[in-house]
């Protein structure tokens, strides 16, 4: 039986996208790929490390948006928290020496 036109028209196109998925078999996007780490860049967000909450994020989330003068990002955000509280670690005790972490479950 031969194709609709509509067939015809989504095999072209199915095509076409494929080409532009940069993540195939000798590629695949995993928590270890470059566009998946947080290197500096505003794509990656992980560490590709299990849970890693603290050391993860892209520039945008790091270093903020640059619109609220150092309100914004990781860093800004843990500046204001240190001058409110006089310290290197936060209201609840968490900071660089206490992460937050998940309870180990044997």
């Amino acid at each position: 039986m031969a194709k609709t036109k509509l067939e015809i028209a989504a095999d072209e196109a199915r095509a076409e996208n494929l080409i532009k998925n940069e993540y195939q078999e000798n590629n695949p996007y995993e928590d270890t790929h470059r566009d998946a780490l947080s290197d500096g860049d505003e794509k990656g967000k992980g560490t590709g490390i299990y849970l890693d909450t603290t050391d993860g994020g892209s520039s945008v989330d790091i270093n903020g948006n640059g619109k609220h003068s150092g309100k914004s990002g990781r860093k800004g955000n843990i500046a204001i928290n240190e001058s409110k509280n006089g310290s290197t670690e936060g209201v609840n005790g968490y900071g660089p020496d206490k992460p937050y972490t998940t309870p180990i479950i044997d």
